[in-house]
């Protein structure tokens, strides 16, 4: 029997899972080795050996064993199930629905002892754009950050000497770096409003790790009041816990705070970018299925997949955000149209409106997807709209 008769042969179902920790203070590069829980179904074959890939006179395996199965977990997403198959070489995880480069993962499996709960995913092997936390470079001589605002020197630096995580003295929150280049906006394929895609160039800029909480947000009206200024007004939701996203306040009310802490708000280019990376993925995670289903508002930072290639999270979920842009549903068409071929440098979105009272909102879309836009009037609050700042460096 031919050598290529004796190679091992399995389908199965796999539900894939990352996890990995955001810009941190002082722990080291996660491992790029998790494991992969007992979701699918296997069916083992016997494993040649040297002599008989070697040889075409190899002996007949023995009677196949039988197939063992693993099912589903009931409350596992359909949309995260995947189907693995492999022929002896690095494995292709293929989407129920389609086939994208972005799926294609190395998995080990070295001994027919061991079922699929000792599998594992090496993550390294993904092509997605590695998640950028801890950089190589050295510090730039005579580069200083604004006044309220620490470098965070356990994450090191870029290659172009800034740090890659700073932090405001004034809120505690961590910012990440985001460099400098073009990005992509908008989408050929998305929904009217976010049509065409556009590419922009944009300076440096850090943006917050975290979206704003309650707790951040406490701060600054205690602060407003101890120093006898107008006090800014209750979110709508000052019952959940203080590590939950604030909602409900106005886009004035988002970039008065900003200004306190020493920021301002993202654009709408800025949001995209920070959350889709320098080669325009659909979501944080990359273009393929989407990993995760919950649409709950939960503490910030608790879906670990849903952190973009900067480490930043909660851009595709948790609670929308206020951006700085004024929202008008032509804006990429008109941004596309200017007549020029030069790239727009750091875009701010259109000067002109027909509704002056609305502002563009980002995060949350159908489907996850980063282009997604909204507008929202302004002088309201909506209890699904939260906000995070930004820190520009020309």
């Amino acid at each position: 029997m031919r050598a290529s008769d004796l190679r091992m042969v399995f389908r199965f179902l796999l539900i894939v899972s990352f996890c990995s920790t955001g810009c941190g203070p002082s722990t080291k590069a996660p491992s790029p080795v998790q494991s992969v829980p007992s979701t699918v179904s296997v069916v083992p074959a016997a494993v040649p050996t040297a002599a008989s890939q070697n040889s075409a006179t190899a002996a007949k395996p023995k009677a196949k064993p039988a197939e063992r199965k693993s099912s589903v977990p009931s409350n596992a997403d359909p949309k995260t199930l995947f189907v693995v198959s492999s022929n002896g070489q690095p494995m292709e995880v293929e989407s129920v629905r389609s086939t994208l480069p972005t799926e294609r993962f190395e998995v080990a499996a070295a001994d027919l002892r061991y079922d699929s709960t000792n599998f594992v995913v090496d993550s390294s092997k993904v092509s997605v754009e590695s998640q950028q936390l801890y950089g190589t470079g050295q510090k730039r001589a005579g580069f200083t950050l604004p006044k309220g605002f620490e470098e965070v020197k356990e994450n090191g630096y870029s290659s172009d000497g800034l740090p890659m995580c700073i932090i405001c003295t004034r809120t505690g929150s961590k910012l990440a770096l985001v460099p400098a280049g073009n990005c992509v906006v908008g989408s050929d394929s998305g929904p009217e409003n976010s049509k065409p895609s556009i590419t922009v160039y944009l300076d440096t800029y850090y943006m917050e790790i975290l979206e704003v909480t309650i707790a951040d947000y406490d701060k600054f009206r205690v602060d407003q009041r101890e120093k006898k200024k107008p006090v800014p007004p209750a979110p709508l939701n000052p019952s959940s816990p203080p590590q939950t996203p604030v909602l409900g306040v106005t886009w004035k009310v988002a970039l008065d705070y900003t200004h306190w802490a020493g920021m301002e708000l993202p654009t709408e280019a800025e949001f995209e970018k920070a959350a889709r990376g320098p080669n325009g993925l659909r979501t944080p995670w990359g273009d393929g299925k989407a990993l995760i289903s919950s649409r709950s508002l939960s503490a910030t930072g608790s879906f670990p997949t849903d952190r973009s290639p900067y480490g930043i999270y909660d851009l595709a979920g948790n609670a929308m955000e206020w951006c700085a842009d004024l929202y008008s549903p032509t804006a990429h068409v008109e941004a596309s149209g200017s007549g020029t071929k030069e790239v727009p440098r750091n875009w701010p979105g259109p000067k002109k409106v027909r509704e002056m009272n609305f502002r563009v909102v980002k995060g949350n879309g159908k489907d996850w997807s980063i282009w997604d836009r909204q507008g929202k009037e302004m002088s309201k609050g909506h209890p699904e709209v939260g906000f995070r700042g930004v820190l520009r460096i020309p």
